[in-house]
């Protein structure tokens, strides 16, 4: 869930949250309305992983504090660091179907 701090009475950004970020759309619906926030507690990204290799699999931290969500559409979203990301599911794997990943995570060409 995606914090924005906003006015009880209108529902709109105070502040820094008001303004939406320069140069950044929504990857879903592109448009320009994107505010600044922050994802709370949730700080981390799980892979979908196999039943065991869940158990096993440790996350990926956010690589900022600070999210991103469209007033638009509602999506929310952030970025981990790719080669912590690549790391990870080369130790503890992924989704037996998502081969494909795996053989670019591998280094396999696409």
């Amino acid at each position: 869930m995606l914090m924005v701090i906003c006015n009880r009475k209108t529902g709109v950004g105070v502040g820094v949250f008001s303004q939406p970020v320069r140069g950044l759309y929504c990857l879903r619906c592109s448009s320009r309305k994107v505010v600044r926030g922050s994802l709370g507690e949730a700080a981390r990204f799980y892979p979908v992983r196999g039943v065991v290799r869940a158990l096993m699999g440790k996350p990926v931290f956010l690589a900022e504090p600070e999210s991103r969500a469209c007033l638009e559409c509602g999506l929310p979203w952030s970025e981990v660091d790719p080669v912590a990301l690549r790391r990870n599911l080369r130790d503890y794997g992924i989704s037996p179907h998502s081969t494909g990943v795996m053989q670019i995570v591998n280094g396999a060409p696409e």
